[in-house]
């Protein structure tokens, strides 16, 4: 919980710091209760901030949620970079196996959740959450396509396989966050990774 002071609402600049620690309150009070119903009294509560010291810092509650659906992004940013990091070594086929692995762990659930929960609100508003649909698409295709290129596979290839790779992922990562099965979603991924013919 973050207890910040009351500001008046004036043209003064905002503490970073204080800023940035707010938010990283606030992202975890969101990974917990989702965007839908999201309100800033509620919110404030949760994070030990009232509705005023939300406004000073982020502006608005529009772009409070940006911030958030920023930070998520960076995050998946960085399970993804932290996957590729892990893996400089594996060949293709153990490479992707290994993503799965590391994407469907219980301890990325609630990240996963947000996001999934965002595209279904983009999918409604692109206008309002265009800038999230183009930053994940961007930030789930480049490590993949890059470490395919890493391994070989001519940029196009690389790219179009990342695609389709990608699509399989996210599909079967909602199936399990759905259904809680995740020996079957595994054995289907793995099912998957066996079709494409991989080398190695």
């Amino acid at each position: 919980m973050v207890r910040t002071r009351e500001r008046p609402l004036v043209s003064r600049p905002v503490d970073a710091r204080l800023r940035a620690k707010l938010l990283a309150a606030i992202v975890e009070a969101v990974l917990g209760g989702g965007l839908a119903d999201l309100s800033l009294r509620p919110l404030g509560a949760a994070v030990g901030a009232s509705p005023r010291t939300l406004l000073y810092h982020f502006g608005s509650k529009d772009e409070l949620v940006a911030a958030v659906l920023e930070e998520a992004n960076r995050r998946q940013a960085r399970l993804l970079e932290a996957w590729y990091e892990r893996s400089a070594e594996h060949d293709a086929r153990t490479l992707l196996l290994g993503a799965w692995q590391w994407l469907a762990a219980p301890r990325h659930d609630r990240l996963l959740r947000l996001l999934f929960e965002t595209y279904g609100l983009a999918l409604r508003d692109r206008k309002r959450y265009a800038g999230f649909l183009r930053a994940a698409n961007m930030e789930w295709t480049r490590p993949f396509a890059r470490a395919l290129e890493d391994r070989g596979f001519p940029g196009d290839r690389a790219a179009a396989l990342a695609t389709l790779v990608v699509a399989v992922v996210r599909g079967l990562l909602l199936d399990m966050l759905a259904t809680g099965e995740r020996t079957r979603v595994e054995r289907a991924f793995r099912s998957f990774i066996n079709a494409i013919e991989l080398p190695g």
